[in-house]
């Protein structure tokens, strides 16, 4: 298990104050978590923070990304922390199952409490009551999902809003329509993808938070992230009217590059121009 300390992110949204705790470097795992909401958005290294979510999504079947799950999986069991649900990509999805019994015949004990749920893109998921997961495929080399989390509240329709709340309570009783649902695109997880999503997910850059990796950064290195369906600084860079979000948050940088060296290049040729605030989730693990 990995003591590692994680980088933290404290993001204004309008849902309120999100927390993002995470690392992610290409190859050697990345791990996001949401510990407000429970949720791990991949666990592709075991972690110490990993066994308080009660929802993991693992976006495709790299080891840097799913590293994790049976760490995960058996601490819970461990503690007594009770049920808990992972989704994945249908194409993916029975290949987990399967690894998480042998992880669980292998300790000798009863299997794992874990639900393992297939996902499509497209399809829609609830997190709680008031927040749902929608996914979306990416351009990766192997199937991949991405996840964008919409927040959904009721608000009073404006034509009601100079009546009087016993007005309205009498008006809902009688089965008026009295609040409208508004849905708030508060965060998009983009997993490992080239640039076709910057092309074709436009929900996804829109979201308050968008999460998004940008694995190369020398000019050598465009043809090796095309080959292998990860996103280059210059496709970043050719897509920055496309960028709708409030925050845009970097992960999995090559390890062909030190991280001083990504900071440095992002601070000098990305960040001027931006509209929305830069911040990266990139660490060296070992």
């Amino acid at each position: 298990m990995s003591e590692f300390r994680l980088r933290r992110l404290q993001l204004d949204t309008s849902w309120g104050e999100l927390a993002i705790v995470g690392g992610s470097r290409a190859g050697d795992g990345t791990v996001i978590l949401l510990p407000q909401l429970h949720l791990a958005l991949d666990a592709g290294r075991a972690h110490r923070a990993l066994p308080a979510m009660t929802t993991v999504l693992t976006s495709h079947g790299h080891v840097d990304h799913l590293g994790g799950i049976a760490y995960w999986a058996s601490q819970r069991q461990l503690q007594s922390m009770g049920t808990a649900r992972l989704l994945a990509p249908r194409a993916i999805a029975p290949g987990i199952e399967e690894l998480l019994a042998t992880h669980a015949r292998l300790e000798g004990g009863e299997p794992y409490e874990i639900e393992v749920v297939a996902v499509n893109a497209g399809e829609r998921h609830p997190l709680r009551r008031d927040i749902d997961l929608v996914f979306f495929a990416t351009d990766h080399w192997v199937p991949t999902l991405g996840s964008r989390l919409l927040w959904r509240r009721h608000h009073l329709l404006p034509d009601l809003a100079d009546l009087s709340g016993e007005e309205i309570a009498h008006r809902r009783r009688s089965g008026e329509i009295v609040t409208e649902e508004i849905e708030t695109n508060i965060l998009a997880y983009c997993a490992d993808c080239g640039p076709g999503v910057l092309e074709h997910q436009p929900e996804a850059l829109a979201a308050e938070v968008l999460l998004i990796e940008c694995s190369f950064y020398r000019p050598g290195d465009r043809e090796r992230a095309t080959r292998y369906g990860h996103m280059h600084l210059e496709d970043l860079l050719e897509s920055i009217d496309r960028f709708g979000c409030r925050h845009l948050v970097l992960l999995h940088a090559s390890r062909r590059h030190r991280l001083r060296e990504v900071e440095a290049i992002l601070d000098e040729r990305l960040r001027p121009l931006l509209d929305c605030s830069l911040h990266h989730l990139m660490i060296d693990w070992d």
